[in-house]
């Protein structure tokens, strides 16, 4: 996400207390759900999560996410140095009470990454980030 200037380790993640996607602590990483296809799998969506911010370590690499635009280049680089090469396809704002999860973590659709971090208004007394960002892009 050179557009955004992303560069950010990926860690492994699974499922939190909460039944929600577990984040990195800290929003200079993000996590790749593990439960999920990896970077490379014949089918299904990649999906990678973290915090725009957090009040221990401030802003977060991912608040720079909603600079990136439709045809921008994606490149994940793999533990064995081999690199997965993607294409945004869509960059969208979504309510967190409507985001399709279904969707974002297909196991068996078409090849896809999802990249997902908070957007929208911070309201504490309503629970936080009301939205989601969502980066969808293909194979390129």
């Amino acid at each position: 996400m050179k557009r955004a200037g992303l560069r950010m380790p990926v860690v492994p993640t699974g499922v939190a207390a909460d039944g929600q996607m577990e984040l990195p602590v800290s929003p200079t990483r993000i996590g790749w759900y593990r439960f999920g296809p990896a970077p490379g799998a014949a089918a299904g969506s990649v999906v990678l999560g973290g915090h725009l911010d957090s009040r221990q370590y401030g802003v977060g690499p991912l608040a720079r996410l909603s600079r990136v635009r439709v045809g921008d280049p994606i490149e994940l680089r793999l533990s064995d140095g081999q690199i997965v090469r993607y294409r945004v396809e869509a960059v969208r704002d979504v309510d967190k009470q409507t985001l399709a999860l279904d969707s974002v973590f297909d196991r068996s659709g078409p090849r896809r990454l999802q990249v997902v971090t908070c957007g929208g208004q911070y309201l504490p007394d309503r629970g936080g980030y009301q939205q989601n960002l969502v980066v969808t892009a293909t194979p390129a």
